[in-house]
């Protein structure tokens, strides 16, 4: 497992291609199914949703949610 850190670490390193698969032209939030491989080579599913938000005049991507399998029912 990851710590949100690491998660959004990730994705960060990953932007560009989470927006352009996942993120329909013009909208400002987006989910999307990651999967990051740990130390060992294992591979974590996480969904991470996505909002495009603005900060003293400047607009950014920010990781609002991090879904762990284990927390689904």
């Amino acid at each position: 497992m990851h710590s949100d850190k690491e998660i959004k670490e990730w994705v960060c390193a990953h932007l560009d291609e989470l927006v352009e698969e996942h993120c329909p032209p013009e909208e400002n939030e987006f989910s999307a199914e990651v999967l990051i491989q740990d130390r060992e080579g294992r591979a974590h599913r996480y969904t991470v949703f996505l909002e495009l938000a603005t900060f003293d005049d400047k607009t950014e991507w920010i990781v609002r949610n991090i879904v762990r399998p284990e927390h689904l029912q």
